[in-house]
């Protein structure tokens, strides 16, 4: 039976716009056709640090600026990193409702401290309904470390085959189900491509959340019926 519901933060609970991130740094680059940032951005070792928790703000957009030649300020770079975060507030709505069903929730989230300052601030309700925040840049480790799932179980007095994962990462699904042995129960939000940019599939992979949610007995008929039919 599950009893804890973890939630990955980016393409689940917040939606990103990455596409429109990659034609603003597009738009900043001197030369934009020599690197092309949808194929680096992601793998930026000043990124990684920063989500880490091992550099700031201003290290990291220093550093990038300087890896991508970006002609552009600090805090526009920043703002518009910050304009791409669309929280789905129907997967927050699940979240609510599950721990109205007693069912202990977690996020686990590979993030910075200036995204979760924003989203903290700007949508407060993201967050609103977890028990427990599993943030990299908190515990300097990050996804696809089996820590990250280990000590929000922990946290929560619950065992491996208790948990539910969800994450639009195939590769944090299968790293999900080594830490728990084959135990745990995950699901993979297939809402993006390998550039994280949006696959048209939102609708119908929340909807297939939900049911799934269903049939574990986490999420009654009438609540799926509620998100699936709710504005």
């Amino acid at each position: 039976m599950i009893h804890c519901a973890m939630f990955d933060c980016g393409n689940v609970l917040v939606q990103l716009n990455m596409q429109e991130f990659y034609r603003f740094l597009r738009s900043h680059m001197s030369n934009p056709d020599i690197l092309e940032p949808e194929l680096i951005f992601l793998h930026l070792e000043p990124i990684s640090d920063f989500d880490l928790g091992k550099i700031g703000v201003f290290q990291m957009f220093k550093r990038v600026k300087n890896t991508l030649d970006l002609n552009v300020g600090k805090n526009e770079f920043l703002a518009q990193s910050a304009r791409i975060l669309n929280p789905d507030r129907k997967v927050a709505a699940i979240g609510q409702m599950l721990k109205k069903n007693g069912i202990k929730t977690a996020v686990v989230s590979n993030t910075n401290n200036y995204h979760f300052e924003y989203l903290q601030t700007a949508y407060p309700d993201v967050f609103a309904a977890f028990d427990y925040l599993m943030l990299s840049f908190q515990h300097g480790f990050k996804k696809p470390d089996h820590r990250m799932w280990e000590v929000p179980a922990c946290h929560l007095d619950v065992s491996p085959e208790e948990c539910f994962f969800v994450d639009d990462l195939k590769n944090n699904i299968i790293e999900f189900m080594k830490w728990s042995k084959g135990l745990g129960t995950a699901h993979h939000y297939d809402v993006s491509d390998d550039k994280l940019c949006p696959n048209g599939r939102l609708e119908e992979e929340r909807n297939k959340l939900v049911m799934r949610m269903v049939n574990l007995a986490m999420l009654t008929p009438a609540q799926a019926e509620s998100i699936i039919l709710g504005p």
